[in-house]
């Protein structure tokens, strides 16, 4: 009897543990939240929290920033994603009213909230800060080159962050443009498919696209030191090296690939931005709006793929964004990519 009490216990507990090594690592499964999870009449449109800034301050103006401090709620769909690598620690969500980065400061956020899923953020307590002209909703600065933070704290984002229902996208949810002049500043942060725009090596406004910015520090300095280099001028350049046509290395970084210019910079542990030129519609030359800069990332997972051909013709689908210098000047209007497959080329 007694050796057959000590098999029944065994198998009990072998039971128990197998009960709990099942359940370990499953994440218990979230509420959806929805409209009545929130005090009546608090949801407001996005465009309302945006004016808040643009009473403040303007339109014009950059660096600032506006402590919220009403018990507001916006509800946004998610229209970005982290998968690819290509945008960090933030997601974007819109609605019918317009569109605006939330820094939530986590990564591997793509896991979590969904393209296509609601989103609710209550504002109180958070800072609408304004970057290059792109407004966003973050945590209080502790940074002064930054008009707002991270919400990189988990009590902070549970306390403010909220997922809703995963609704799915519709072709409602991308605004389709097919001229520069349909484009405006109340577009910023909103997906969009750009239609009949063209693959352009060449410069514009002084620089030569495509590029990629490299960054390092030199010995000692506190701040880094910034360089461009136009992939097409530097590959032939290495080309030429590795041929022994010419005995002085280049100046700039060798491109992982000497075939075609890429996305962005991704070679020997280094990783830089790239920014690519599509020009579109026959406008005036110094019109940014014909003139869009698609900017990708060197962490990205796409980052080593093939860039349309010079002058081939493209619909891309991405987030459209607005850039300047520190000062306000130099206004660029750039493109982010969720995903490669977002580049179409259609001849």
């Amino acid at each position: 009897m007694k050796t057959l009490r000590k098999i029944l216990l065994l198998l009990l507990g072998g039971v128990m543990l197998s009960g709990c090594y099942d359940d370990y690592g499953i994440p218990e499964p979230y509420k959806p939240y929805t409209d009545s999870d929130f005090p009546a009449g608090s949801i407001v449109p996005i465009s309302q929290i945006k004016q808040i800034y643009y009473d403040a301050y303007g339109k014009s103006t950059i660096g600032k920033a506006v402590n919220l401090t009403e018990d507001y709620v916006i509800r946004g769909k998610i229209i970005s994603s982290d998968a690819t690598g290509n945008i960090y620690r933030s997601l974007y969500i819109q609605d019918a009213s317009g569109a605006i980065e939330i820094k939530i400061g986590t990564t591997g956020l793509y896991n979590d909230y969904k393209v296509g899923q609601i989103l609710y953020v209550k504002t109180k307590g958070l800072t609408l800060g304004n970057y290059r002209y792109m407004l966003s909703i973050g945590a209080p600065s502790v940074d002064p080159d930054y008009a707002n933070g991270y919400l990189d704290v988990k009590a902070l984002i549970d306390e403010c962050i909220f997922r809703g229902e995963r609704v799915g996208m519709t072709s409602a949810d991308t605004m389709v443009v097919n001229s520069p002049d349909e484009l405006n500043d109340d577009m910023l942060g909103r997906l969009v498919r750009f239609n009949g725009l063209t693959s352009t090596y060449g410069t514009w406004d002084g620089s030569e696209y495509p590029s990629f910015l490299e960054q390092y520090y030199e010995p000692g300095a506190a701040e880094p030191v910034y360089s461009d280099y136009a992939f097409v001028p530097l590959i032939e350049e290495w080309k030429q090296y590795e041929a022994g046509q010419t005995q002085t290395q280049p100046k700039g970084p060798r491109p992982a690939t000497l075939e075609y210019p890429t996305y962005a910079f991704n070679n020997d542990n280094n990783r830089y931005y790239g920014t690519a030129l599509f020009k579109f519609g026959a406008g005036a030359e110094s019109d940014p709006n014909q003139n869009l800069l698609l900017r990708s990332s060197g962490y990205s997972r796409f980052a080593l793929d093939k860039l349309p051909d010079d002058g081939a013709k493209v619909n891309i689908t991405a987030i459209y964004t607005k850039y300047s210098s520190r000062s306000g000047g130099y206004i660029k209007y750039q493109l982010v990519l969720n995903n490669v497959t977002d580049v179409q080329v259609v001849e």
